[in-house]
């Protein structure tokens, strides 16, 4: 009987600790932000975006904005070589890319450019 007051007291903080996590817990997701994805594709040019970071922008798909979703899409053709070429070679020096995949990539970030130019501004009042 000693042991099994302190054992149902840990064990009931415990339950209760889960409880309140999954109630008021949230799932993980990826939602990038236009501009943030602008500045991963410019981290490119300018060696400054991480292999990681790259990795996960090409591995999971964008479902909150479909046309973030086709600029991803667009990016992983380069990177995979689906877009009839050969795939983007890895670079030296900190560039992600080669030469050639970098040209290849310039287009994409210009109708990136394009797609927050004409992006509608709304504020809350």
């Amino acid at each position: 009987m000693v042991e099994f007051l302190p054992v149902f007291l840990l064990t009931l903080i415990f339950l209760v600790l889960l409880v309140v996590f999954m109630e008021f817990g949230r799932t993980p997701t990826y939602r990038p932000e236009r501009q943030e994805v602008r500045d991963l594709l410019a981290g490119i040019f300018e060696r400054k975006t991480s292999q990681e970071a790259w990795d996960m922008f090409l591995g999971l798909p964008i479902l909150h904005d479909p046309e973030l979703e086709e600029i991803r899409r667009r990016c992983i053709q380069i990177h995979e070589g689906t877009d009839g070429q050969p795939a983007a070679h890895a670079g030296l020096g900190g560039y992600l890319y080669d030469r050639a995949g970098r040209e290849r990539l310039e287009p994409v970030l210009e109708a990136l450019d394009d797609l927050i130019r004409k992006t509608p501004v709304y504020r809350e009042f």
